[in-house]
């Protein structure tokens, strides 16, 4: 079944929230409704982080599923006939990298960027082995099962990385950017799999280099016994993600609500003002370059190019949230900063935070 983060339980929630927050606000200030408010606004926000870490589980296990389809190809490959006249007349070489056509024969010209068609590359030159041929083979078989996984999570690349440098990615990516992978098998999100445990493992947020802005991969090792076959890896663009859950949350609180990494690196914030300086500056770096932490935290993280947000009330907020936060092993924490009341919860499978901030009372 197809999940999306604008299920229909999240306005049942918000409306609830929403009609105790009017009763809170007209009751009197003695009767407790003050009280109800925090306790409803943890619960919400602790209903957010689940929210963001179901998806990121139905994530993982799709991309386990991945793999595991792949494993189960290659035990059953009967070894047929190669078929190396086919891909031979469908290659094309720039550098190192080998793309294949993998599109209609009536299409005059390769698919454009994402269009919805597998791609298929071999990164050890034009030379075409006999496992390499293979593979190709496997790919195919695969395609009908990627593009139901990415159907089902279209926010997210979907691809396989044989432990011999081919690969296979959907929906389609055009050779002059699949040359950027260099050596897949050395790259992040390769390596980002879990091979001792062999489970799902995840990099840290980064930014997307083809301009889908902050994501995050799994990424999965596919064994045949003891020897390695590949990885299997689902990208998630975090934007999406992250601003599907959020925009309800604060929708509900009249707050304002953002995501970071357990290093306080700033994933996504609903205030404007911060979530274009998370993309100005990290355009500006290339990279994920900017956290949520004063100075002295900024030093303690020894994370090249680190750059601070601007926002010194926001950076002392989430230095006291992270700390609390280490040493608590409750789900939400709690600050009070200023008479402004400013809550986090922990996602659990991946460390970061949401977090939850009450709106300044204008000054009288």
């Amino acid at each position: 079944m197809k999940t999306t983060c604008n299920d229909s339980w999240w306005p049942r929630v918000v409306a609830v929230v929403l009609a105790l927050s009017v009763t809170g606000a007209t009751a009197a200030a003695d009767d407790g409704c003050a009280d109800s408010i925090a306790v409803l606004e943890t619960a919400l926000v602790r209903l957010a982080a689940d929210r963001i870490d179901g998806v990121l589980g139905a994530v993982a296990d799709s991309t386990k599923a991945l793999g595991d389809a792949y494993a189960r190809m290659v035990a059953a490959d009967d070894q047929a006939a190669l078929q190396r006249e086919h891909w031979l007349a469908r290659r094309t070489a720039q550098g190192t990298t080998t793309g294949f056509r993998t599109w209609p024969a009536e299409l005059s010209a390769p698919p454009a960027f994402q269009a919805p068609y597998p791609g298929f590359y071999s990164y050890q030159g034009e030379a075409l082995g006999d496992a390499v041929l293979r593979q190709l083979s496997l790919f195919e078989q695969l395609v009908p099962t990627f593009r139901s996984a990415y159907e089902s999570f279209p926010f997210s690349w979907v691809y396989l990385t044989t432990a011999d440098e081919a690969m296979m990615i959907y929906p389609y990516l055009p050779l002059e950017q699949a040359v950027n992978n260099g050596i897949p098998t050395e790259n992040g999100y390769y390596k980002a799999a879990n091979f001792d445990a062999r489970t799902v493992g995840w990099t840290p947020p980064y930014l997307d280099l083809v301009g889908a802005g902050m994501m995050i991969t799994a990424s999965y090792p596919i064994y045949a016994g003891d020897r390695l076959l590949g990885v299997s890896s689902r990208d998630i663009t975090l934007e999406e993600l992250a601003r599907s859950v959020l925009s309800h949350l604060t929708s509900a609180t009249g707050s304002s609500a953002l995501l970071i990494d357990g290093e306080g690196l700033a994933i996504d914030a609903t205030d404007p003002a911060l979530a274009a300086e998370i993309d100005r500056v990290n355009s500006e770096a290339g990279a994920a370059v900017l956290y949520f932490r004063t100075a002295d935290g900024i030093k303690r993280l020894r994370v090249e190019n680190a750059v601070g947000s601007e926002s010194a009330e926001l950076n002392s907020a989430v230095e006291g949230l992270l700390r609390q936060a280490e040493r608590s092993s409750a789900p939400t924490v709690r600050l009070d900063i200023g008479g402004r009341r400013v809550l986090a919860a922990r996602i659990e499978r991946t460390g970061w935070l949401v977090i939850l901030m009450e709106p300044q009372t204008p000054s009288s």
